[in-house]
């Protein structure tokens, strides 16, 4: 049987639909489509809106939609439209994240105790031992050690079937199920029969907030429809609204879909699919797309007229197990399925019997390759809205080729990127620091300042020095793909580490976001006709930003950007790399745009007890909250847990540099670092002196953007130079 569904999960989910929802699906669409705020805003709450801000890097706007709320006023539709608007410039990541997406997923073969198939669903991998389906797909251990999963059931690059890879299920190390949520986790064989390592598939991670989709937001689902190969129903179906722990949305399946992901336009999975909501008449009975009355057990299910969709949200699947006695080893294999994936995007090499193909010419891909003429391609079934009949909703992508590019030097971050080239960003370009070179450098580029200077003189003799000698403004992507991340943010053991803990963060993150931002551009160029050469460095921008949103990194501003003033100067603000640093986006977020500060040692210790989430530091702007590995914040203040010394010295930096920019506002929405405070930066940065790290990063900055950081220089001038002369 190809079409399997659970008519008790089906009725379950069309009771809760028409108990709820009176009107016909088309009215909620059309207040979707409408973007009316008021009305966009009934329909989910205001926690998942400011999570969905949150996840999406932007907690300046989730500050402004809480701000509105707490005002009385109705969120403004602008904001909204960060979330549900189609924004055409984040479609080149959309489908390099899409195909690294579709290695998780695969076609689950449902067998009986004689290994006869009883139907198919689909599953997808949480974590490199883990994968989730629904209850009704696998409802208990002996059903799932008798059955089987086979990813790359799909079509290749060259348009041809895959051949697929069989995994089997291993209940006795992971099985957690719930009839009730219709969730069922279950630990993975982990080497398949052609040897292939299960982890090596990728898995699409758990996020534990609520809000990774909302009312109006597109959602994405990739599927085996009706047990068919590999498809994928994208941008045009719509989340219409949460109602306790499921999701009601637009996206149309077939039967063979149960078990599929529910993600958004960052590829973030919001929900668990589980179940269609077919149309009733006014006794209840399920109509056919005909307007009949359809005949369980007698009509084809895919003659039901279904108008909804439901999904279970991850939160609630999250809290359940969190609710649940597993063992230490069950736990940290549970556990697993919070981290991120390494990067897949271009690693999709797999088996195909495909002539054109063959191993003996070239490597066999699945889903997305990337040929010499630095063209990604991802060949897959595609079907915009309604999956149907796959001989009239099929469509197949071959992109072609951009035109040849001239032969002038492409930046590396703008090559096509081949898995087997890169390990690491990492790219020492020379010696970590040179004591004896850079006090040369050092004497030299001071050589002209008087000694004999008060401390006004001072602060605007620096001034002069660091704007006169700041000779090189780089466009914000370059700075951090070509030299924040690669060279000067690294420690001497080589790492990069979150500014505001310490931690380091792993490798594969930059390698991902890296090989995402060349396929991006490399899609941009493609779409647009043009050569990589011609892009220009504000459309690399706009790409950049799409991808830095969705990560869990990004580069810390100790000057947040929301405080940056002149429009002409504003580019060397955000570029200005003395004040850059890696930081966890979590923790960037967390911090918002709080100007640093300290708390008493007891006011440390009391809000050590007061853990709490983004959303509910930003919903209560007046809060006191406390973050782990990151820091301590209420209304006004930011105490990190570790880089006191540089970010104080950062901060400083940016008050000789850009004098007037920072302005000392006590009152207000507007939070910025007031003159009372810099006694507080003097005291961190004399109690930390300059680390070798700090002395390798001014350095390494001086050589690409020509001025450095006196602070780091000369410790001995903190105290000697008036830094209230740099407020605004």
């Amino acid at each position: 049987m190809n079409n399997f569904f659970d008519t008790f999960v089906v009725e379950a989910a069309t009771k809760r639909y028409f108990s709820q929802l009176t009107d016909p699906v088309s009215a909620f669409e059309a207040v979707i489509n409408s973007e009316d705020a008021k009305q966009l805003n009934a329909m989910d709450d205001m926690s998942r809106y400011v999570n969905r801000f949150i996840q999406m890097g932007r907690a300046d706007l989730a500050a402004e939609f809480v701000k509105d709320a707490s005002n009385g006023e109705v969120p403004s539709v602008s904001a909204l439209e960060r979330i549900i608007g189609h924004n055409e410039l984040m479609g080149a990541a959309f489908f390099s994240r899409g195909a690294t997406a579709s290695r998780t997923l695969g076609r689950i073969v449902i067998r009986d105790a004689s290994h006869r198939v009883r139907g198919y669903g689909s599953g997808f991998m949480i974590s490199p031992r883990l994968l989730m389906t629904n209850n009704h797909v696998l409802r208990n251990a002996e059903v799932a050690a008798l059955s089987y999963i086979e990813f790359d059931y799909a079509l290749g690059v060259d348009g041809r079937p895959m051949t697929p890879v069989l995994f089997g299920f291993d209940p006795q190390v992971f099985f957690e199920t719930s009839r009730a949520l219709d969730f069922t986790i279950v630990a993975m064989e982990q080497v398949s029969s052609n040897g292939e390592e299960i982890s090596s598939r990728g898995w699409m991670h758990l996020i534990s907030d609520s809000g990774k989709a909302v009312a109006g937001e597109p959602i994405n689902i990739i599927q085996h429809p009706g047990g068919q190969r590999q498809q994928i129903a994208i941008r045009a179906n719509k989340i219409l609204r949460p109602i306790d722990d499921f999701l009601l949305y637009t996206t149309d399946t077939l039967g063979g879909s149960s078990g599929s992901f529910c993600a958004n336009d960052q590829w973030q999975v919001a929900a668990l699919h589980h179940a269609g909501v077919p149309d009733k008449d006014e006794s209840g009975r399920w109509l056919k797309k005909n307007g009949s009355v359809y005949q369980r057990g007698v009509d084809n299910p895919n003659t039901i007229n279904w108008i909804a969709n439901e999904g279970v949200r991850i939160s609630s699947i999250v809290a359940e197990m969190r609710s649940r006695s597993l063992s230490a080893e069950e736990d940290s294999l549970f556990a697993a399925a919070f981290d991120p994936a390494p990067s897949f995007e271009t690693q999709f090499l797999a088996n195909s019997n495909s002539p054109a193909l063959s191993s003996e010419t070239s490597p066999p891909q699945q889903g997305i390759s990337i040929g010499q003429d630095g063209v990604a391609r991802w060949n897959f079934q595609l079907s915009f809205g309604p999956v149907g009949d796959p001989k009239q909703k099929a469509n197949f992508i071959n992109q072609s080729p951009i035109p040849d590019s001239p032969p002038a030097p492409i930046p590396a971050y703008q090559l096509p990127l081949q898995a087997e080239q890169i390990e690491s960003v990492f790219d020492p370009r020379g010696t970590y620091y040179d004591s004896a070179s850079d006090k040369k450098n050092v004497d030299q580029y001071y050589e002209e300042l008087s000694e004999k200077l008060s401390k006004k003189e001072l602060f605007w003799a620096l001034n002069s020095l660091l704007k006169d000698t700041h000779h090189t403004s780089l466009s914000y992507s370059d700075a951090r793909h070509n030299h924040l991340y690669p060279w000067i943010d690294r420690h001497e053991d080589e790492t990069l580490r979150s500014i505001y803990s310490n931690d380091i963060m792993a490798e594969e993150l930059f390698v991902a976001e890296r090989a995402a931002l060349e396929i991006a551009l490399t899609q941009v160029a493609r779409n647009s006709e043009i050569t990589l050469l011609e892009l220009t460095p504000e459309r690399i921008d706009l790409e950049d930003a799409e991808l830095e949103a969705t990560n869990v990194f990004n580069c810390e501003h100790v000057v947040p950007q929301s405080w940056f003033k002149g429009e002409a100067e504003q580019r060397k603000q955000k570029t200005d790399m003395h004040h850059l640093f890696a930081c966890e986006s979590g923790c960037n977020s967390f911090r918002s745009n709080v100007p640093y500060s300290e708390f008493s040692e007891k006011e440390g210790a009391d809000l050590q007890g007061k853990e709490v989430s983004l959303a509910e530091a930003l919903e209560d702007p007046d809060l006191e909250a406390f973050r782990p590995m990151c820091g301590l914040r209420d209304k006004r203040r930011f105490e990190p847990s570790a880089g006191k010394g540089a970010v104080s010295r950062a901060t400083l930096y940016f008050l000789l540099r850009y004098p007037g920019v920072i302005g000392d506002v006590k009152s207000g929405s507007k939070k910025e670092l007031t003159k009372s405070s810099v006694g507080i930066l003097l005291d961190w940065a004399t109690s930390e002196p300059p680390t070798l790290y700090e002395l390798h990063r001014n350095a390494e900055i001086a050589k690409v953007q020509g001025n450095r950081n006196p602070l780091i220089d000369h410790p001995d001038l903190l105290l000697k130079i008036a830094f209230e002369e740099g407020f605004g």
